[in-house]
């Protein structure tokens, strides 16, 4: 992608010169996952983060017309499972790149429920546990902040990375 840049280094400012300068930033990927009334549903989600330690809490920014948005409001929790670098494949279905159902994305792994009653990658680094504390909208997407009801952390391992629209690897 070439992107028109100033003699001082300018992008223009407009979604696509947006896009580029997000993609020069690293993160860690997860899946967020929710389940109850309003059915059991799970995306790839890096736009992820702490919020305080008193009360425990976190935030996930999650695009409205999404399908996970829909089902984490109506279920009122979500659970933030962050991937290990041989997670790619997980990533990918959660991410819809393989045109799976649902119900065959969380089939190719292990899940168990936690306090919510979301489920948690049996695999994961860490399984954040969430129920909704407030929902702001900002855009497109719906920065959903929870507070921390259960979590489960497993061996360190690598950490699955997305940067420069392509994973890495973070030995941690």
């Amino acid at each position: 992608m070439t992107i028109p840049v100033s003699e001082q280094g300018r992008l223009p400012l407009d979604t696509q010169s947006f896009r580029e300068a997000m993609s020069r930033i690293a993160a860690a990927v997860h899946v967020g996952t929710t389940d109850g009334p309003g059915g059991q549903q799970g995306a790839t989600v890096s736009a992820a983060c702490s919020v305080s330690d008193d009360p425990p809490s976190i935030l996930i920014c999650l695009n409205r017309q999404t399908r996970v948005h829909s089902a984490v409001l109506q279920n009122r929790c979500f659970c933030l499972n962050t991937l290990s670098d041989d997670h790619e494949g997980i990533s990918d279905s959660f991410a819809g790149r393989d045109n799976l159902e649902m119900s065959e994305r969380f089939s190719r792994a292990d899940w168990t429920r936690l306090a919510t009653g979301c489920p948690a990658l049996d695999s994961a680094r860490l399984s954040v546990d969430c129920e909704i504390y407030s929902v702001s909208e900002m855009g497109t997407h719906s920065i959903i902040v929870g507070t921390v009801v259960d979590l489960r952390m497993t061996d360190p391992g690598k950490s699955l990375i997305y940067v420069r629209r392509g994973y890495k690897s973070l030995d941690t």
